[in-house]
């Protein structure tokens, strides 16, 4: 596996720092890769941009992305500031509610109402980022299975139900 570099950015307390530390634990116990996890809280910790950034090799890893293979963007601040180094081969997922208006230059973007769909399946917009968790182990191929392993041991119990439910409703969302 050639290096494959994973952004995750949102708003603080959208659960960016959750989702990366899933992902992590997803390819690196999961998957026995070799991984860099960074995050980063703007000044705000609670409503600034913020960002989680994974790295994925099967060798020792760079400590910084150079220009993410994948990036996720849950807030129109964060598609403003984080999409600055993308490439035309960037896979990027949107909340489609949040982040209206996005340039016409990329090649492999989806929209999906991630935080419309947390909150009619779940009642719960908080669930969004297991949402987009879910819509991400559909477009990047990741075996379901073990990503509901990872979850099922990284989640409290008391929280555990709802996301394994918001984790599917994001998975399905593409087969539609």
């Amino acid at each position: 596996m050639a290096s494959f570099q994973l952004r995750f950015s949102g708003t603080g307390g959208q659960g960016m720092m959750l989702i990366g530390d899933l992902m992590a634990h997803y390819y690196g116990l999961k998957k026995d890769k070799q991984i860099v996890l960074l995050k980063s809280y703007g000044p705000e910790a609670r409503g600034g941009a913020c960002r989680s950034e994974l790295i994925v090799d099967d060798h020792q890893c760079y400590p910084a992305i150079t220009s993410p293979d994948f990036l996720l963007c849950m807030s129109k601040q964060s598609y403003d500031l984080y999409t600055k180094d993308i490439n035309e081969s960037t896979i990027i997922l949107i909340d489609e509610e949040l982040v209206s208006e996005v340039d016409d230059k990329h090649n492999s973007i989806y929209k999906i109402p991630l935080t419309n769909i947390a909150k009619e399946k779940t009642g719960k917009t908080i669930c969004a980022n297991i949402v987009a968790l879910g819509a991400i182990t559909k477009i990047l191929n990741l075996d379901h299975d073990v990503m509901l392993e990872v979850l099922k041991e990284k989640l409290p119990s008391k929280i555990l139900d709802i996301n394994l439910f918001a984790f599917e409703e994001g998975f399905k969302y593409l087969e539609n």
